[in-house]
């Protein structure tokens, strides 16, 4: 069976997220322009993607918060949770295998103008939520417990080592 043909046989995709948080305590998340598959509603992402040839994951995180979000002062974290995900683009299955790093910013103001092609396209809109504004929304959010893993992360507790998420 071909690598990228089914769920079971997905092309691994190392990724590097930012849970990039603002001097009031929100976290910036991207919503997708297509749908949840499985809900139909709106889904919201953090910063990050893909690592690039010869990139390790922190040099990834950095590359994609200057590329979605234009800021170049941002002060990254430790890695403090990892997430497995399959999900089918352009007929190929992949498994993101993703590493969230713990981010901070003085500024709110986004630019697209770094933005690949891509970007430019599945991003449709960015918003600095509160977690109340997150657990109160009906919209989905990844990792889906997203509500309920950030507020140890904003406390000052930061795991050890980091831990899986699930979905």
């Amino acid at each position: 069976m071909e690598p990228g043909s089914s769920r079971e046989n997905p092309i691994v995709r190392p990724s590097a997220r930012a849970l990039l948080f603002d001097p009031r305590g929100r976290v910036l998340l991207f919503r997708v322009a297509e749908l949840d598959e499985d809900s139909g509603r709106p889904f919201w992402i953090t910063p990050g993607g893909g690592l690039e040839e010869g990139e390790d994951h922190l040099a990834a995180v950095q590359r994609e918060v200057v590329e979605e979000t234009g800021l170049r002062s941002v002060e990254i974290g430790p890695c403090v949770w990892v997430r497995n995900h399959s999900w089918l683009w352009e007929d190929v299955w992949l498994m993101s295998s993703e590493r969230y790093y713990l981010a901070r910013t003085t500024r709110t103001e986004i630019s697209e103008s770094y933005r690949t092609e891509l970007e430019l396209q599945a991003l449709a809109e960015h918003r600095w939520w509160t977690i109340d504004e997150i657990a109160a929304s009906t919209d989905v959010f990844v990792p889906r417990r997203l509500a309920e893993l950030l507020p140890p992360l904003l406390a000052g507790e930061i795991p050890a080592e980091p831990f899986d998420t699930g979905v």
